[in-house]
């Protein structure tokens, strides 16, 4: 297995990165796969729309993306998650996700915030037709993060349950996930800051090679309640083997207030 190629240096500040963090303490939102701990804020929507473009040896997929958080309280939110699919001249909605998150530590001077997240991956894509996964998937996640000055290094660790799939009455060679990553978020200017993380996972189908990327990015605010961010990775092992080719993501997220909130209940 080749790590750490001469030919991607992004690949290696990546990894150095991954050292770094790794030295001091130990599907963020959009643009990375990592997830961070913070919530929306309470009575706040968090809207994130983009396009997704991924390819591996065997498929080669486009997504329009979009996901809608909401803050329920300071230590819980809830989102849902749409993805418009083309895949090899197939073209429909993927498989829908119910997810939620809840923060069970904050962050002190000597204890990184803590958190732990569950997802839904509904069954509801055209399995057979490439536009879904033929099953129902649980996905239990925890998340750390802690911030030294314009550093901060973010770790997930996941499991994901799938239980019997199907594609057109024949059963599905899927099986259970692990997955881990570390990233990492730059603060190099008062509104901008750049993302890094490595990321693993084993396969979700028998005799299949597990996957070990790498994506880099950036987040910029353009104003109070909207961002543009960007990433772009690959895999990091020999021969791409596990995928992807290529992963490009990039998109906007726009912050607003729910209607109801501030205004007064009747007595």
């Amino acid at each position: 297995m080749r790590i750490f190629p001469a030919a991607r240096p992004l690949a290696r500040l990546s990894a150095v990165a991954l050292l770094l963090a790794l030295g001091q303490r130990s599907y963020a939102p959009p643009p990375i796969i990592t997830g961070d701990v913070p919530i929306a804020d309470v009575g706040r929507f968090e809207l994130y729309t983009g396009f997704r473009y991924q390819e591996t040896s065997r498929v080669q997929r486009q997504m329009p993306h979009v996901e809608l958080v909401y803050g329920f309280t300071d230590r819980w939110e809830a989102s849902v998650e749409a993805n418009y699919l083309s895949r090899a001249g197939r073209n429909g909605f993927d498989d829908l996700t119910l997810a939620t998150k809840v923060v069970l530590a904050v962050e002190t001077p000597t204890r990184p915030m803590l958190g732990a997240s569950y997802e839904l991956k509904l069954d509801n894509g055209d399995a057979e037709r490439g536009l879904g996964s033929g099953g129902f998937e649980h996905e239990f996640r925890l998340r750390a993060q802690k911030t030294f000055g314009w550093f901060t290094p973010i770790v997930n660790a996941g499991y994901v349950f799938v239980p019997d799939a199907e594609i057109a009455g024949a059963r599905a060679p899927r099986q259970d996930v692990w997955r881990a990553s570390c990233a990492q978020e730059w603060q190099v200017a008062k509104w901008t800051k750049l993302l890094t993380e490595i990321y693993w996972r084993t396969a979700d189908e028998p005799r299949e090679p597990h996957r070990l990327g790498w994506n880099a990015g950036f987040k910029h605010r353009l104003r109070d309640s909207l961002s543009v961010h960007a990433a772009v990775g690959e895999s990091l092992r020999d021969g791409n083997r596990g995928g992807p080719d290529l992963r490009v993501y990039a998109g906007l997220k726009w912050e607003f207030d729910a209607p109801w909130k501030g205004k007064a209940t009747s007595p």
